[in-house]
């Protein structure tokens, strides 16, 4: 199985060069081994650790990394032309020699859709349009595109990808209109954090239904909560309270996940849910050897063929946590020397 990892943004306000704390991380995350860092966009929103401009950001990885691949976790493709998209990914995989990978959904907050002037009800069709012009783009180097929400004349596609056939695209989203667009429109599933195993590998098994009737091969990136420390004690310690926020922000924000999970229910209403809990079948977070046998575990269930690890969670823990203090990166280390050579 391939290991990817998050990349939240660590802003510091009023330095020279306030973003030297992320691209820094991204360089020792490649040291580590993992194949791939994502990240996330959402707009108007900054208490989330995401950037409202990942292609620029991850252009600025790519100039200091050499072989990790460089992907947007979730990208909300329907806020923006499919021609600037397209060219904002083109460029970054031009930049990168090939590395970029196009992770996009809908989205689900209303705000974002009304600052850009767009019915928050179209996105969803928006996107299977969007996704359509890149294929034909990236496939004849035109655009020449007649459609319901755009019409584009017959110009040249500039630049092309480096990646023949454009780079991969990863749907996200656990509504069935979302598992069908994956499975008829995408490269790979890419699911979210919040359902547990039980409830992801039902949604798997959707997947993989809808790409057998439309003889497509499925591919699946699991999305998934992390962190890993010597001892139980530890991992409660650096971890916990952070996660359970993690969780109580995003119910409130409109992505439950499980709304019917009563164990989410509990910390939605700010309950300090104990550590076992709250991982078991939700998150990969335990000592080196409780990972391996969970991962083990996720693995037989469901079958992914990536899994993405969100060592972080958002802003207010990136700057301190990205800084030093022995957490995310102490966190993912551990997990690269110890963990990840179970799976090579």
């Amino acid at each position: 199985m391939k290991f990817s990892t998050g990349v939240p943004l660590a802003y510091h306000p009023g330095q020279e060069r306030p973003l030297d704390m992320t691209i820094a991380a991204a360089e020792k995350i490649e040291a580590l081994g993992f194949h791939a860092i994502y990240l996330g966009h959402h707009s108007f929103t900054p208490e989330t650790a995401d950037s409202s401009a990942p292609f620029t950001t991850l252009a600025a990885i790519a100039a200091r990394t050499e072989k990790l691949r460089l992907g947007t976790g979730i990208y909300l493709a329907p806020l923006h032309h499919p021609v600037d998209v397209c060219e904002q990914v083109c460029t970054l995989d031009q930049i990168s020699n090939g590395r970029a990978i196009l992770g996009v959904a809908p989205g689900y907050r209303d705000y974002e859709y009304a600052g850009y002037e767009i019915p928050f009800e179209e996105r969803g069709p928006r996107l299977n349009e969007t996704i359509e012009v890149l294929r034909k783009a990236w496939a004849t180097g035109r655009y020449d595109h007649s459609g319901r929400f755009f019409d584009i004349p017959d110009l040249t596609v500039h630049p092309m990808p480096v990646q023949s056939g454009g780079p991969p695209i990863l749907v996200g989203g656990t509504s069935p209109p979302a598992i069908r667009r994956a499975a008829q429109q995408g490269d790979a599933w890419y699911s979210l954090p919040m359902e547990t195993l039980p409830v992801v590998t039902e949604l798997a098994a959707q997947y993989r239904a809808e790409c057998a009737r439309v003889g497509r091969e499925p591919r699946i990136v699991l999305m998934r909560e992390a962190w890993v420390a010597p001892s139980r004690e530890a991992v409660e310690r650096e971890w916990l309270d952070r996660a359970l926020g993690f969780h109580k922000y995003y119910w409130e924000a409109g992505t439950e996940g499980d709304v019917h999970d009563p164990v989410l229910q509990r910390v939605a209403s700010g309950e300090r849910v104990d550590y076992e809990t709250f991982a078991r079948d939700r998150s990969i977070a335990g000592t080196p050897e409780f990972c391996i046998e969970e991962l083990r575990r996720w693995h037989e269930a469901i079958g992914f063929d990536e899994i993405n690890l969100m060592f972080l969670t958002n802003k207010h823990t990136a700057n301190d946590a990205l800084g030093g203090g022995g957490s995310a990166q102490e966190a993912m280390r551990l997990f690269a020397k110890e963990v990840m050579p179970e799976f090579a």
